[in-house]
C-alpha cells in the first residue's frame, strides 16, 4: 500500500526505523510449528474471512489436517479468490512473500514452500522475526495460571510484558468460578465472604504489579454489554452470598450476576488506580462469528470512564466500526487514549482516514498505533507491523500533503504513535 503524495517514501522509510511497542498480544508460548502450507495460509486471522466467503463446512474441511493438504487446495482455492483482497488475506500475501520469496497464493507456490515452513516454536526463530518486525515490547494477555506467576515458574514469550486479565475475577457465579481463579490456592487462603474475595483480589494485583504485570486488560464485551451500571455492596453481596453458601449453586447469566459483575469491576477500578496501573478494554469488533457488535461500542464505557476519571483507559481496535464515538471520548476525556490494535488489519483503509481525522480531532499523544493481538503467529506478527506503519506512513503524508504540518512533524506523532507514547503510558521504560 502506498499514497501519491510526495514525501510518502521519505516518511515511509523514516517510519521503518521506529521501534515498535506491541500493545496487545496474546502468545503464551512460541507457535506454531506449520504442518503444511495450507496451515500457513489459513491460519489465525484470515480463517475468519474464508469462513465469511464460504461457510462452516468449507472451513471445517479447509483445516481438517487428517486429509492431505492437496487434496483440501480446491476448496481453500476457490474460497481464497473470494476473500483475497482484506486485510487478513493481505497477512497472508505478505508472509508469502517475505518468508518464503512467493508473490501468488497458488498450488505451485505451496508445493514449492512445503519443505521449508517455519517452526516458530523455535524461540530464537520467533524472537529473530520480532527484531525483523522492529518489535522491542509487547503486552502479553495470555491468563497464566496465577499460581505459577507468583511462584515465578511461567516464562513470557520474548519481549512480552505479563497484563492482567478481569473478567474471570468479575464474572465469578459460582464456588467453582472462585476455585477457578485459583486466588485460595496461589495465596494460602479461603474465601467465605466478599470482602474476602475483594481482598484476596487486591493481594494479588499487588504481587502481580511486583512481579512485573504492566497493566488490566478486560475484553467482557465477548459475553456483556460494556454498559456497567454502579451497584452497592448490598446488591452485590447477595448474590455473591447465594452461591458461596452452597457449591451446588450457580448464578444465572446476565440478569442474576450483573450486580455482583458490575461491582466487582467498580472495585477493580479503585485498584488500577491505587497501583497506576492501565486498563486495556476491548472495544468494537469481535473475533469469532454472529457476535453483538452493539453490545462492544466504546460508548457504554461512558459512564465507568467519568466515574473513575483518575484510573488511564486504554480503548482497543479502534472501536472498529464505531470511529467517531471512541473519538468523541478521547477527546472529551483526559483519561482515554486510543489503540489501534488489531484494527490495521481488520479495515486497513478505515484505519487510514480515522488516523487523519485523529490528528485533526485529538491530542496525538492519545494514540497508541500498533497491537498485532495475535496468539503466536511471529511471521504474522512482522506482516501486521508493516501493514500499520503502511498506515501511518499514508495518513499523515497526505496530511504533510495538505499542508496541515510539515514532515518533521508528521516523522513526530508517527515516533509518538508506535513508541513514545506506549512506553510513557504503561510506565514500560525503554530506552529509545
Amino acid at each position: 500500500m502506498r499514497t501519491n503524495a510526495p514525501c510518502y517514501d521519505a516518511l515511509r522509510a523514516y517510519i521503518e526505523d521506529v521501534p515498535i511497542i506491541d500493545c496487545h498480544d496474546h502468545t503464551a508460548e512460541c507457535g506454531p510449528k506449520y504442518e503444511d502450507p495450507l496451515h500457513v495460509l489459513t491460519n489465525s486471522y484470515c480463517v475468519c474471512d474464508l469462513h465469511s466467503a464460504s461457510g462452516d463446512d468449507d472451513v471445517q474441511y479447509m483445516q481438517n489436517r487428517s486429509v492431505s493438504w492437496e487434496e483440501r487446495w480446491p476448496v481453500f482455492e476457490r474460497v481464497w479468490k473470494r476473500t483475497c483482497h482484506t486485510g487478513y488475506a493481505r497477512v497472508s500475501r505478505m508472509v508469502m512473500a517475505h518468508f518464503y520469496g512467493e508473490e501468488e497464493v497458488t498450488l505451485a507456490a505451496a508445493r514449492r514452500i512445503k519443505g521449508r515452513l517455519l517452526d516458530l516454536t523455535d524461540r530464537g526463530t520467533f524472537d529473530a522475526i520480532l527484531e525483523q518486525a522492529g518489535i522491542v515490547a509487547r503486552l502479553e494477555n495470555v491468563s497464566p495460571p496465577l499460581l505459577c506467576v507468583l511462584n515465578g515458574t511461567f516464562q513470557l514469550s520474548p519481549r512480552g510484558r505479563l497484563v492482567v486479565s478481569l473478567p474471570a475475577l468479575h464474572a465469578i457465579h459460582s464456588r467453582q468460578s472462585i476455585s477457578e481463579t485459583q486466588l485460595e490456592q496461589a495465596l494460602g487462603l479461603t474465601i467465605t465472604s466478599l470482602d474476602d474475595y475483594v481482598d484476596a483480589c487486591r493481594r494479588a494485583f499487588v504481587v502481580l504489579k511486583d512481579a512485573g504485570v504492566v497493566a488490566f486488560k478486560d475484553w467482557s464485551a465477548y459475553t456483556r454489554t460494556l454498559a456497567y451500571g454502579n451497584p452497592n455492596r448490598a446488591e452485590a453481596e447477595v448474590v455473591f452470598n447465594w452461591f458461596i453458601e452452597d457449591p451446588r449453586r450457580s448464578a444465572s447469566y446476565p440478569d442474576q450476576i450483573r450486580p455482583l459483575d458490575d461491582y466487582l469491576m467498580h472495585a477493580f477500578m479503585r485498584m488500577a488506580r491505587d497501583l497506576d496501573l492501565p486498563v486495556q478494554i476491548h472495544t468494537g469488533h469481535m473475533a469469532g462469528f454472529r457476535n453483538d457488535i452493539a453490545k462492544t461500542n466504546a460508548a457504554h464505557l461512558t459512564r465507568l470512564i467519568e466515574l473513575h476519571s483518575d484510573v488511564r483507559f486504554d480503548l482497543f481496535h479502534a472501536n472498529w466500526p464505531y470511529d467517531g464515538d471512541l473519538i468523541y471520548l478521547a477527546k472529551n476525556h483526559p483519561n482515554v487514549a486510543i489503540d489501534f490494535c488489531w484494527a490495521h488489519i481488520i479495515d486497513p483503509i478505515y484505519c487510514q482516514r480515522m488516523l487523519q481525522q485523529v490528528v485533526s480531532a485529538v491530542p496525538h499523544a492519545k494514540v497508541h498505533g500498533f497491537g498485532a493481538d495475535h496468539a503466536g503467529n511471529a511471521d504474522r506478527t512482522w506482516a501486521h507491523a508493516s501493514i500499520a506503519r503502511a498506515n501511518i506512513a499514508i495518513a499523515l503524508s497526505q496530511l504533510v500533503d495538505a499542508e496541515w504540518f510539515g514532515l518533521d512533524e508528521a516523522k513526530g506523532i508517527a515516533w509518538a504513535w508506535l513508541f513514545e507514547n506506549p512506553n510513557a503510558f504503561f510506565n514500560l521504560g525503554i530506552e529509545a
